[in-house]
């Protein structure tokens, strides 16, 4: 639910203390019943206009951050924290103080400064912004980098929920006109620059833990490529599982990339299950060759979809068949997989493993 209260506004900002003379207050639906009905509603952001005449743009930049929380709280379970439960975002008519000239925004606590209103700049720049600056807030934070900025969260926000758009697109759970600012169109042209091109790397060559422990702009892409490979591939419990085996390093207080890709193996090896999803890369059509970690164990393999057979790459060490349908792997490690796809595609291609007996390594 969007409010827009009536009459002028006398809100400031904390940093830069400028007026801001409007507001859209933003709200999510509470169901605490067993049939779903709403009971109440919790504010969640508040977007500061300078005027009047910045409401309309106040209101897309609100409907966008209630699709991203919804987004999260149903595949991240985040929620805003009790002690912060208000987002407050800033439209600023001109950039931040010390911040980069080319800076769109800007993340500090639980408010999000938006720079330069009146630039001029295309509809996925104002998506992007937006899904970045509130990444920095909601997603859990990976530091350590030198460049584009410490925290990897801002541009891991940006592109995992914009993928999430599309994918909810995809499946129908969004109509093109729930989108604002950008198309599917637009979506479409992002994410073939800024994550497809990830994800296939990792898909196509694994992940190294020496590249991830770059600190570059290389290697934060290098991180967020697993993070979406993850979301992409394993579905987005195994990212949230991910990051619940992620804690610092033994001399660290901060999460670092390495951090991260420690826990995603440990989640996976802790799992007495999981179900591999074939991405949808090229055409619509499944992909059929692909990189994926496989825990130390034995499988039994179930298949869901157009999947006519499935084999690895038996020449890599510590990997074997076991039966018809199974593989063992004797050592932990990324892996060769190769697909045959029945030539109709219309349900998502499926492999589940099944770990046999009831050791977990």
């Amino acid at each position: 639910m969007l409010l827009v209260p009536n009459g002028e506004q006398a809100d400031k900002d904390s940093k830069y203390s400028l007026p801001f003379h409007a507001a859209c207050y933003a709200y999510i639906a509470e169901r605490r019943t067993r049939s779903g009905d709403v009971t109440g509603y919790a504010r969640r952001f508040i977007v500061h206009a300078p005027d009047a005449d910045t409401l309309p743009l106040a209101k897309r930049v609100a409907r966008l951050l209630l699709l991203l929380f919804g987004q999260n709280r149903e595949r991240m379970r985040f929620d805003h924290p009790i002690s912060a439960p208000t987002v407050d975002v800033w439209l600023m008519r001109q950039g931040g103080q010390g911040t980069a000239a080319e800076a769109g925004g800007e993340q500090t606590k639980n408010d999000i400064y938006l720079y330069n209103l009146y630039a001029e700049r295309k509809p996925i720049e104002w998506a992007r912004e937006i899904a970045h600056e509130y990444g920095h807030f909601a997603l859990p934070g990976v530091s350590g980098y030198t460049a584009p900025e410490e925290w990897a969260n801002g541009v891991l926000g940006e592109r995992l929920f914009l993928k999430w758009l599309r994918d909810d697109l995809r499946a129908g759970r969004l109509r093109p006109e729930d989108l604002p600012f950008v198309t599917p169109e637009q979506l479409d042209e992002y994410l073939a620059r800024q994550v497809t091109p990830l994800i296939r790397r990792v898909l196509r060559d694994g992940v190294e833990e020496r590249l991830m422990g770059r600190r570059d702009a290389g290697g934060m892409d290098y991180y967020t490529g697993f993070a979406l490979y993850l979301d992409t591939l394993y579905g987005s419990r195994a990212l949230l599982d991910a990051l619940a085996y992620t804690s610092p390093s033994q001399n660290g207080v901060f999460i670092r990339a390495t951090d991260f890709l420690k826990g995603a193996q440990a989640s996976l090896a802790g799992a007495t299950e999981f179900t591999v999803t074939l991405p949808l890369l090229d055409k619509e059509r499944p992909l059929d060759t692909l990189m994926l970690y496989l825990p130390r164990g034995e499988y039994t393999v179930t298949t869901e979809g157009p999947v006519r057979s499935w084999r690895f790459d038996y020449t890599q060490k510590g990997l074997h068949e076991s039966g018809r349908n199974g593989v063992m792997a004797n050592l932990p490690g990324w892996r060769r997989l190769r697909v045959s796809l029945a030539q109709a595609a219309d349900a998502p291609a499926r492999l589940t493993f099944h770990r046999r007996g009831s050791e977990v390594q």
